[in-house]
């Protein structure tokens, strides 16, 4: 009998090592880079257009199409970002296939786990099938059992559930996908039951608006620079940084900051903030220019708080929609968008790297520290223009300007 319990024992030690080995593989199932392309963020802007157009029809059913190439790169930025891994969907006629790899934590066993699952259609959300993890195959009555869980667990979380619960039917193709979903009328419902920011990032918020509100008050001035702005904001972030999160306290900077110079009002991200002090209006400029400190705030903003992809894409979207139905193609914009990406980079990078940055703008920071020299590159191209000139984003000649501006981002005083 001792032996039995022995031998149990043994078996009941070894099925979860050896269920591990077989989900843990030493290589990734998805090897690929990371790209987010102008036309990417375009048809992006124009499903979210299309969202808010409909505004004015709460509760009526509206669809969604994505393509699917935009869902394939959507799903393997969000792995990136969020697991530091890759992803790849696959379209099929009434269903896709997933594929995810990510690297296991630091300081555990070394390897990547790779999932494989398959959504088929229904008749409303699709149901995941054939689910396999590293050289481990799922049972489908074990993917059902979990698949039911997960939903009594949404249905156990409210502001999750009535997110998910708009949805109402996912259909594949090899082309798109296509979504059902129902718009809600939130007008008498507390955006906060589901809130995007935290409530100790809203404190954060707070804490730096105030002093942004009572500085812009006490100068009563119309028109301010970036770095005189930053500055008090950044010394007030190096105080609750030695005992703190310098990260957070540097994201909260720059979101409040950004705000400020394109003199949007946060209540737009924070509903708690329409009661918060009001800023006078303000111009922000850098150099004197007030599209500079927007372009580089607003690239500051996706860096601190998505990552440098993201940030570069829309920015360089924002110049190709310029050159066809704006001010022109700006070169100068472009160099305001990588300083303004790489300065939201180095406040976010680690603690150290954000302690570093906080320090170099209190200790005296001025236009020039912000934007590298610009007055020679061109700007306000019409579109015909930057054909002759540099016929795309993909020649030499355009290249060539890039690597200019990236050369005198580099030489920027908080880049060194």
């Amino acid at each position: 009998m001792r032996t039995l319990f022995l031998l149990l024992a043994i078996c009941l030690l070894t099925i979860p090592v050896t269920l591990l080995i077989l989900a843990i593989e030493d290589e990734p199932l998805v090897v690929r880079q990371v790209s987010i392309s102008p036309e990417y963020v375009e048809r992006t802007k124009q499903i979210i257009d299309t969202h808010r157009s409909q505004k004015d029809n709460p509760e009526e059913l509206t669809s969604a199409r994505i393509l699917s190439q935009d869902a394939d790169i959507a799903a393997n930025y969000l792995a990136n970002r969020f697991g530091r891994g890759r992803a790849q969907v696959l379209m099929g006629d009434h269903r896709a296939l997933v594929c995810l790899s990510l690297p296991m934590p630091a300081n555990t066993v070394d390897g990547y786990l790779n999932l494989e699952v398959t959504l088929t259609e229904t008749t409303g959300l699709p149901h995941p099938q054939s689910v396999r993890i590293g050289k481990l195959s799922i049972p489908d009555f074990l993917t059902n059992w979990l698949t039911t869980q997960f939903t009594q667990w949404l249905q156990l979380n409210p502001g999750i559930h009535a997110s998910v619960d708009t949805i109402k039917l996912v259909q594949f193709s090899q082309d798109a996908i296509s979504i059902i979903y129902r718009r809600k009328d939130n007008s008498s419902q507390p955006e906060s039951s589901f809130p995007i920011i935290s409530k100790k990032a809203q404190a954060q918020l707070f804490r730096y608006h105030t002093l942004l509100v009572e500085n812009s008050q006490q100068s009563d001035a119309s028109t301010a620079s970036l770095a005189e702005i930053l500055l008090p904001l950044m010394r007030l972030a190096a105080k609750h940084s030695v005992n703190g999160d310098a990260l957070a306290e540097n994201r909260a900077v720059i979101l409040v900051t950004t705000f400020h110079a394109l003199g949007m009002p946060l209540k737009l991200l924070v509903p708690e903030a329409v009661n918060w002090p009001r800023s006078i209006n303000q111009i922000v400029t850098i150099d004197g220019r007030k599209d500079f400190s927007q372009h580089f705030m607003v690239s500051a903003a996706i860096s601190a708080y998505a990552d440098t992809t993201l940030s570069d894409a829309i920015g360089l979207y924002k110049e190709i929609d310029d050159l066809r139905y704006g001010s022109g193609f700006s070169f100068n914009d472009i160099a305001a968008n990588r300083a303004g990406t790489r300065f939201g980079e180095k406040a976010v990078a680690n603690q150290a790297s954000a302690q570093k940055l906080q320090q170099l703008v209190i200790s005296g920071l001025k236009d020039a520290d912000l934007m590298p020299p610009w007055s020679d590159l061109p700007e306000h191209m019409s579109e015909s223009e930057f054909h002759q000139r540099f016929g795309s984003i993909n020649t030499p000649a355009y290249q060539q300007m890039t690597q200019e501006i990236e050369k005198r981002v580099s030489a920027l005083r908080f880049l060194r």
